[in-house]
């Protein structure tokens, strides 16, 4: 009897053991199956930190590139100022200066991307103000290949084309300035912006595009008189619609704008066709 409790309770032990081992090794290979999914994770953590670290060395080199260029292409406009015989701007000047002195520094090691586009805005503004809009022109579009987004810039550079007749290149200047103001930007910009978008379709003979232009400058603000007197005479010059015109100009009138007097003669005008 003695022998035989003895077996059962080691065959107990035996049974047990073979029913915790695959417990025990089950364990064991989700531990190891964890330990590989954390090295994983913090492989492809690393990996992706070390390509933005590269992503961030290539746009600096690149950026660096473009400061260069744009240096370059002051220098290349104050030669093209000699030969025509004209004064330099005083940035331009100071930047000869230092070219011919051996100070320019080298190449990637010039100023900030946001200081290039600076200096040039004021390069730009120099031209404007002695009416050369062609280096207006050619200096801020330059600075629009650093500062793609800068409203103030294409703003700039659209005047530019206004100043210089070039209604057509105006266009998608405009255009795009409105996309980037987009439609909850700041009410008198975005007025305006319209409001000049539909003065150069007008210009081109795209006056359904204008008027879509100056109803959407009102829609941005139902008190900006400028869209009205324009509309109006939209209406009455090109569109044909006297009655548009009659509307638009008396909106304009009691808005109290600078041409109520023009504006109350082309109405007195209209009435009596």
């Amino acid at each position: 009897m003695v022998n035989n409790k003895r077996r059962l309770t080691i065959s107990d032990a035996i049974i047990f053991l073979v029913l915790l081992f695959p417990l025990l090794h089950g364990c064991g290979s989700d531990d190891e199956g964890k330990l590989k999914e954390e090295l994983k994770k913090e492989t492809e953590k690393r990996e992706e930190i070390s390509q933005k670290y590269k992503d961030a060395l290539n746009q600096l080199s690149e950026e660096k590139k473009r400061t260069k260029q744009l240096e370059d292409l002051l220098l290349a406009l104050g030669e093209k100022l000699d030969l025509e015989g004209k004064s330099l701007p005083d940035e331009l000047a100071k930047l000869k200066e230092e070219k011919t002195k051996g100070a320019q520094k080298k190449p990637g090691e010039g100023s900030s991307p946001k200081q290039a586009v600076e200096k040039l805005i004021e390069l730009g503004d120099e031209f404007y103000s002695k009416d050369d809009y062609a280096a207006a022109i050619e200096v801020y579009t330059s600075a629009t290949q650093i500062a793609a987004d800068d409203v103030n810039l294409y703003q700039r550079l659209g005047r530019s084309f206004i100043k210089s007749e070039q209604y057509d290149k105006a266009i998608p200047v405009y255009e795009k300035i409105i996309k980037l103001l987009g439609k909850h930007g700041p009410k008198e910009e975005l007025r305006q912006a319209h409001n000049n978008l539909g003065w150069l379709y007008t210009q081109e003979g795209r006056y359904n595009e204008a008027e879509l232009a100056y109803i959407r400058a009102i829609k941005a603000d139902p008190e900006y008189a400028n869209a009205y007197y324009n509309l109006g005479l939209l209406y009455d010059l090109h569109l044909n619609d006297e009655l548009g015109a009659i509307e638009a100009f008396e909106r304009y009138i009691e808005l109290g704008g600078e041409k109520s007097d023009a504006a109350s003669k082309r109405l007195k005008e209209i009435r009596e066709r």
